[in-house]
């Protein structure tokens, strides 16, 4: 505010962000759900990817599992932007 008590041209006070406590906790709570929940599907195509390669290493077939190590990382990276997000909601 100026000193007069106006505002300058096109600003706008505070705008309140509208989101309770609890609300912030709860998109916290599933960014880290959905953290924990896409590391275990990384953790699990990996394994998956791991074992395999050594079964093949006598000449089998190998299962390369990328898409639930990709899948993993999509929900790793959407989780830590929710808790990101609820932390800047603050």
């Amino acid at each position: 505010m100026t000193d007069n008590g106006t505002r300058p041209c096109r600003s706008s006070p505070a705008a309140p962000h509208g989101v309770s406590p609890e609300q912030r906790t709860v998109l916290e709570a599933r960014g880290r759900r959905s953290v924990e929940f896409g590391a275990a599907w990384f953790i699990g195509g990996l394994l998956v990817a791991v074992v395999t390669f050594g079964q093949a290493q006598g000449g089998g077939v190998q299962f390369v599992v990328w898409v639930p190590m990709f899948y993993g990382v999509h929900r790793i990276v959407s989780g830590f932007h929710l808790v990101k997000k609820s932390r800047e909601l603050s």
